[in-house]
């Protein structure tokens, strides 16, 4: 069944998204961790003291921080929240590895702690059709009700949430398709833009709040010009730098992809592994990629400098070092 799922799903690619097969079953989600009962002192002699918990004792997984996440006030608002887990406790790595230290704060630490769903694993479009995609869990993150957050503009939108998050949204900006940047600031008071054929020109309008609100209607608005032509302009080459969370893969094109490396763990003799994100056309879910032949399939090996590309399940062009990307 694995090989079969795995041949549809590169068939699937080969052919495109606007009439997808059948959808796939659902993964079961991670169970949660469980806390092992305290042991009385009067036991045995060497008991652990009453207030701590045994050697062998599961600490109780953290919870999602919700306010990290500014988006999910905007869902709560739109009716009750799905149940969340963060992503580090979705997946635990497998045996031998480890999760690579990240600093507090950083966007690394933050995607680790990403909100994901456990009420469903299949991946819904923008108008909620259910789309078949290679998908192991959601990322609870909306996706608007136009066909614009597409896969390189989730790759955006990542990164900027992030920035809005941390109060440095004022310094955030990205490019069009045509080289034409727009940022935030400028954006929110009163620069607007009108799109004459391949020219682009600059008026003043309106002034916007400086609310999130606004800011996700800036960001529908950068997503209608941005693609995976323009992610070059705001990012660099990673070059022989080690891959962390938040680098993305690249091919370039009309239409071309874009994957987004969620998190990252090392191997004691080197070899380093991620959990790899997406969205897809038409825009739909954000979902961590599963795909037979990745440890735990889901953890995809990161090639080292020097060595081939990986393949991902939902396009036909391998990514290597040379499509790989990271943010300015």
């Amino acid at each position: 069944m694995a090989s079969l799922r795995s041949l549809l799903a590169l068939l699937f690619a080969l052919a495109g998204c606007s009439s997808p097969p059948p959808p796939q079953p659902e993964a079961p989600a991670a169970a949660p961790a469980v806390e092992s009962p305290k042991t009385p002192p009067e036991a045995a002699p060497d008991a652990t003291p009453p207030d701590a918990a045994p050697p062998d004792a599961a600490a109780p997984p953290p919870p999602v921080a919700v306010g990290d996440y500014p988006w999910l006030d905007a869902m709560a608002d739109a009716g009750p929240l799905p149940s969340l887990i963060r992503l580090d406790t979705r997946f635990p790595t497998p045996d031998g590895f480890t999760r690579v230290p990240v600093e507090p704060g950083s966007y690394a630490a933050w995607l680790r702690g990403l909100p994901v769903r456990t009420d469903r694993t299949h991946v819904l479009a923008y108008d909620g059709r259910r789309l078949f995609r290679p998908s192991a869990a959601i990322v609870a993150l909306d996706v608007g009700d136009r066909d614009l957050q597409q896969c390189a503009d989730t790759v955006i939108r990542l990164h900027a949430e992030h920035r809005w998050h941390r109060g440095e949204a004022d310094r955030v900006a990205y490019h069009f398709t045509s080289g034409d940047r727009s940022g935030w600031r400028d954006w929110r008071r009163g620069e607007r833009f009108r799109i004459r054929g391949a020219t682009v020109e600059r008026y003043r309008g309106q002034a916007r709040s400086n609310t999130w609100k606004s800011w996700r209607g800036w960001l529908t608005h950068l997503f209608r010009y941005a693609g995976t032509q323009s992610l070059r302009l705001d990012s660099d080459p990673l070059g022989d730098r080690p891959f962390a969370a938040g680098d993305f893969m690249v091919h370039p094109g009309g239409p071309g992809h874009a994957v987004v490396v969620l998190d990252v763990a090392a191997h004691p003799d080197g070899r380093r592994v991620a959990l790899i994100g997406q969205g897809f056309m038409p825009a739909e879910d954000l979902h961590v990629l599963q795909m037979p032949g990745a440890l735990n399939d889901v953890w995809f090996s990161l090639p080292a400098p020097g060595e081939g590309p990986i393949q991902t399940p939902s396009w036909p062009q391998p990514f290597g070092r040379a499509q790989a990307r990271r943010f300015r």
